[in-house]
């Protein structure tokens, strides 16, 4: 898995919990991560690419005036008020690749210092 960061910002060290998405019937792990971003106002830092992920792409996901700011499978946001580090996950795994996924993602988490991981269900 590679983190790829937006021109000009940063992985906030301040930011030690790492908040994703649970892919479940319904997306609702998916719909609980998108109202924590709308409503902490984070802030998109970077994305992560990894093979274990269908590829996809979208258009504008936040906010009500379209910007035509592209949307990937994995995209990364800190609040820094609230400590968080959210990743959103808008693609599902491959078939077969579910474990391997977990060990990049578990990787990530502890190579940008996260000290605790809540899965949103």
């Amino acid at each position: 898995m590679e983190f790829i960061l937006e021109d000009g910002k940063q992985l906030h060290e301040e930011c030690s919990t790492l908040i994703l998405p649970a892919l479940c019937i319904g997306n609702v792990g998916q719909l609980a991560v998108d109202l924590l971003i709308s409503s902490t106002g984070a802030e998109r830092i970077g994305y992560l690419d990894d093979p274990c992920v269908l590829p996809c792409v979208g258009n504008d996901a936040y906010g009500p005036i379209p910007r035509g700011e592209l949307a990937l499978p994995l995209e990364a946001y800190d609040t820094s008020s609230n400590a968080w580090t959210l990743v959103q996950q808008r693609s599902l795994i491959v078939k077969g690749m579910t474990l391997e996924f977990a060990k990049h993602m578990a990787d990530f988490a502890a190579a940008s210092g996260k000290k605790q991981c809540c899965c949103a269900l």
